[in-house]
């Protein structure tokens, strides 16, 4: 499955593999403080703790973290905890896509097509997703550690599950699985922090040309 091959099956679908993956900035306060802050929202999504997730991310959010934006966004856009909002949910996956978040920006399109916004065709998606697995495709690879990483339509979360498709995908060069990984490592999210692993993962994202990852690799340096 090609880039745009793939990236046509996501605006079709109207979810475009939904980012929030690439997080990132940094909050004002130490880093122990991004862990902590973060994993306490990551924490109550995953337990479908709505009512605290909202709120929490919005805190993050309001930093300027990329990953609470797109948090956010998915929220609203699918009514997690809220009402279905498609204006706020559009406003904060806009904010995530200005700091270059290629997913957020695509789900942005989709959106623009009221048929599409509401997200419930995982299964055309999740069969397109399924052909370019099987063609060793690594997009298609990174896309279905997304589904596992936030627990997309009916996909129950699991962060291992992600990072194995997440390393596969970054062993054929995705810049965007790297990301993944690195920022994983990073802020702890599914595996133990590990500094070393963070900038291995994020150095080749970088290289890769991930805005993201070059990001935070300054923010670490």
């Amino acid at each position: 499955m090609s880039h745009k091959l793939l990236s046509k099956t996501l605006l079709g679908c109207g979810i475009a593999a939904v980012s929030a993956l690439f997080a990132g900035h940094a909050l004002a306060a130490k880093p122990a403080d991004h862990y902590t802050k973060l994993n306490q929202c990551i924490g109550y999504y995953n337990q479908s703790q709505y009512e605290q997730a909202l709120p929490c991310f919005t805190d993050v959010a309001r930093t300027g973290n990329d990953q609470a934006e797109t948090y956010l966004g998915i929220m609203y856009q699918h009514g997690f905890g809220t009402k279905p909002d498609l204006a706020t949910a559009a406003r904060w996956y806009n904010k995530a896509a200005k700091q270059g978040d290629r997913w957020a920006y695509d789900n942005l399109m989709a959106m623009a097509d009221p048929k599409l916004a509401t997200g419930k065709n995982y299964d055309d998606y999740r069969k397109a997703l399924e052909a370019g697995v099987k063609k060793g495709d690594p997009q298609a690879e990174t896309a279905t550690g997304v589904m596992y990483y936030y627990g997309l339509g009916g996909t129950k979360q699991n962060y291992d599950t992600a990072r194995n498709w997440f390393e596969r995908a970054a062993q054929k060069g995705d810049a965007v699985a790297a990301n993944y990984l690195g920022r994983m490592y990073y802020y702890e999210i599914g595996v133990e922090q590990n500094s070393m692993m963070a900038k291995q993962y994020l150095a080749q994202a970088a290289k890769g040309g991930n805005v993201q990852a070059k990001n935070l690799l300054k923010k670490m340096k």
